[in-house]
């Protein structure tokens, strides 16, 4: 009887063990949400990733607009729907801080290290950023060594601070921006402490060039990268009508080879936050049921 008693106990252990594992493959596959700079509308859209099932979210705001009141609500406001902010995003454009690319200027990268412990936060995120007018407009001098040396003047100064308060900085960057491939930013993440890392999103860091070699691009991207990747974030690409630039649509809904993706992000710590985007509030509910599946099939192969 206690032989049995004692296999029955093993037996349930076990089937609780496989379902946590199954719950927790699932739950790692987090949002990006961009809010809104009023509580209103901001609420709203944490609610609907709530509803939608996501619990682990990124979360990046125009900070020009976010006054005080709104950042000392913030981590109450997340708090309320049960989810849990694994990364911060402060998009700072580090080349030329003065160049607004998502409405966050340098100050705002200080702001945000000091409020990413209150909202539970370990990542914040930024652009490598440059000297063009916008996100999507190149300029020559992105692709110079004086855009990386003014990355480092911007960064170097919040290294201190980042480290007292254990947060690890991904920089984020894009075809048009400084640092535009996996090689040009792993010569800047050299340069840098430990707790500076890449945004891993193959979209952004494959060259126009290379397009038709993608899974190519993504392989030596995940082998050039992989030991400082701090965050993942997961969308789709496909080549624009004019040859020249890409259209971003969120996830499935362009031509990245998903299986491959999938085995490169397993291939990365566990505790990496890995975030779809490019998704609207209304369409969280009927991406994450797409997603779902793929995701947790993926990490269980």
């Amino acid at each position: 009887m206690v032989e049995l008693l004692t296999r029955r106990s093993l037996l349930k252990a076990s089937g609780g063990l496989l379902a946590l594992q199954k719950h927790d493959a699932s739950d790692r596959l987090g949002l990006n949400c961009l809010l809104d700079s009023n509580e209103t509308s901001a609420r709203r859209t944490l609610h609907a990733a709530r509803q939608a099932g996501f619990r682990r979210i990124q979360v990046y705001f125009d900070w020009v607009h976010a006054d005080e009141a709104y950042l000392h609500g913030l981590p109450r406001w997340v708090n309320e729907e049960d989810l849990q902010v694994d990364v911060l995003g402060a998009y700072v454009n580090c080349v030329a801080p003065s160049i607004l690319i998502m409405g966050t200027r340098a100050q705002d990268l200080d702001r945000a290290i000091e409020l990413a412990p209150e909202l539970g936060a370990k990542r914040l995120t930024a652009w490598t950023g440059g000297y063009g007018p916008a996100l999507m407009a190149a300029d020559a001098r992105n692709f110079t060594p004086t855009a990386s040396d003014a990355i480092l003047r911007t960064l170097e100064p919040r290294f201190k601070r980042l480290e007292e308060q254990k947060l690890r900085l991904a920089l984020e960057s894009y075809i048009t921006l400084a640092c535009p491939d996996a090689s040009s930013l792993r010569r800047l993440l050299d340069r840098t402490p430990h707790f500076i890392n890449a945004v891993f999103d193959p979209p952004n860091l494959t060259p126009i060039a290379l397009y038709g070699h993608r899974d190519e691009v993504l392989r030596e991207m995940l082998k050039t990268l992989k030991d400082r990747v701090g965050v993942v974030h997961w969308k789709d690409f496909r080549l624009a009508r004019d040859g020249q630039s890409y259209d971003l649509p969120g996830p499935l809904g362009g031509v990245m080879n998903y299986s491959l993706f999938l085995k490169c992000v397993k291939q990365l710590p566990s505790d990496t936050p890995i975030m779809a985007e490019h998704i609207s509030p209304a369409q969280y509910s009927e991406f994450r049921s797409k997603l779902k599946p793929i995701f947790v099939r993926a990490l269980a192969e």
